[in-house]
């Protein structure tokens, strides 16, 4: 007999078993408790990873006003004078790219030009330092700051401060 023949006689139907259809309890809980498991170990890392995205952002800033100082160094054989927190110092505007700013979503970048005549502490030969201060309240965006540049200069903290040095002399 054929498929459709079955299907008009009404006999194409699975008998009934008689147990109800749905999950139980049990089978609710159980996906229930993965799920909640695997949130707890995604939302941490999907943190992380947007911090680090932040702070590769300030990275990039840092690195555009960084080769524009060694521009302009190399221009006048002197380092641009120490600006505002959040304002380009005079003088750099003309090497950075077209309308960059010095503030970003949730930080601002301080050039740091300091000229020391008696030397730094304990190093007296030091005469001059030069660097950027990135100055957020986001501790996890300067402590990620501190972490991926921290080990290829120098830095230090002072409050919602982080300043990386470029050049000392």
């Amino acid at each position: 007999m054929s498929l459709f023949a079955l299907l008009r006689r009404g006999r194409a139907a699975p008998p009934s078993t008689g147990r109800p259809h749905g999950f139980t309890m049990v089978e609710v809980l159980t996906v229930v408790v993965v799920v909640g498991t695997l949130a707890r170990v995604g939302v941490p890392s999907f943190h992380e990873v947007l911090l680090k995205a932040r702070a590769t952002e300030v990275i990039a800033d840092f690195e555009t006003v960084r080769v524009a100082a060694f521009g302009y160094h190399a221009d006048h054989l002197q380092w641009p004078a120490d600006g505002y927190t959040g304002q380009v110092p005079s003088g750099l505007e003309k090497y950075l790219p077209e309308n960059f700013s010095f503030e970003g979503l949730g930080y601002r970048l301080d050039w740091e030009s300091w000229v020391l005549p008696d030397g730094l502490p304990g190093m007296t030969g030091v005469t001059a330092v030069v660097g950027i201060s990135v100055v957020t309240q986001d501790r996890e965006l300067g402590r990620a700051l501190a972490d991926v540049l921290g080990g290829a200069m120098a830095h230090y903290e002072l409050g919602d401060t982080y300043t990386f040095v470029i050049e000392s002399r």
